[in-house]
């Protein structure tokens, strides 16, 4: 299995997107979308983006859980990461962003 984008349409009709790697781990996810085509643009966007170091913004949660959001170079939000229990844990994800976050793959369900 290789990296992809798995874009999602839900019960209520809005669209969402998670970026996985080979191994079907979720390194991020998007914000609800009311079309496909904008949630399409965002991917695209995320493909060129996601090897710059400054885009990623490093947060950590109310329960002491760390986490990073991919923004533009603009300050949007594309994508929010699952919560780490390590900044470890939260650098290896954004490295496996930055290597897989090109992937041309996009499933659609």
């Amino acid at each position: 299995m290789s990296s992809s984008y798995e874009l999602h349409k839900d019960n209520e009709g809005t669209f969402n997107f998670s970026l996985k790697t080979e191994d079907g781990e979720t390194i991020l996810v998007s914000k609800p979308y009311f079309s496909k085509g904008s949630a399409i643009n965002d991917i695209s966007e995320l493909q060129h983006i996601c090897n710059y170091e400054n885009n990623y913004q490093r947060n950590v949660s109310d329960g002491n859980e760390h986490y990073f959001e991919l923004q533009t170079p603009r300050r949007k939000i594309i994508g929010t990461s699952p919560m780490f229990s390590s900044v470890e844990s939260m650098e290896n994800a954004i490295g496996l962003a930055k290597s897989v976050g090109s992937t041309k793959i996009i499933n659609t369900h």
